[in-house]
């Protein structure tokens, strides 16, 4: 009987054991993601090192693109794909074609205020290729389609084509109609 009283005794000092190890490890994690939300409110987030979770870098590229400045915002979200988490990955592709498309906005208008019309901007292309890639690794995104058939129907060069779906549900091909998107019906439409 003492044998007994003496393994169950030894059992419940390591089961206390193990849940106060988990315990600090979870306070020590949150202790490191408020750290990081801290950082995004306040503006203060600093780059993420070379080896840091890929989370850290989606947050740094989301405050990069929050302040305006695309170019490392490019950079952190580019590294974030690395993430084996596949949903991590396709956000990161969407964050990517966003900054990619807000990019080619600028540069189209400012193209166009100095210039005159656009009929190629590469953001544009790079937006449509980031959009493909994160349909790829989760096709059901709405939001990634969403942006993608807006980029076919905004794009300087594809706004005077129309367009219509061909057998892959990512990429579109030019038709020569009206000039409106033409789509098959199904479940999974952009724009109406």
């Amino acid at each position: 009987m003492a044998g007994v009283t003496r393994w169950l005794t030894a059992l419940a000092w390591l089961s206390l054991a193990v849940a106060a190890a988990w315990s600090g490890w979870c306070a020590w994690r949150w202790f490191q993601v408020g750290a990081i939300n801290t950082g995004i409110r306040n503006g203060t987030l600093e780059a993420p090192k070379p080896g840091a979770d890929s989370r850290v870098r989606y947050a740094a590229g989301w405050q990069a693109e929050r302040r305006l400045q695309y170019a490392p915002a490019v950079q952190l979200y580019t590294d974030a794909q690395t993430s084996d988490d596949v949903a991590r990955a396709a956000d990161a592709w969407f964050a990517l074609g966003n900054v990619h498309f807000k990019i080619g906005i600028v540069e189209s208008r400012n193209y166009e205020a100095t210039v005159g019309p656009v009929f190629q901007n590469a953001q544009f292309d790079l937006a449509r290729d980031a959009y493909r890639s994160a349909l790829r690794i989760a096709p059901d995104m709405a939001g990634a389609r969403y942006n993608l058939e807006l980029l076919e129907r905004l794009a300087p060069v594809r706004h005077l084509q129309g367009f219509r779906r061909n057998t892959d549900p990512i990429m579109l091909v030019p038709d020569k109609h009206n000039g409106w998107t033409s789509m098959q019906d199904d479940n999974k439409r952009g724009l109406p």
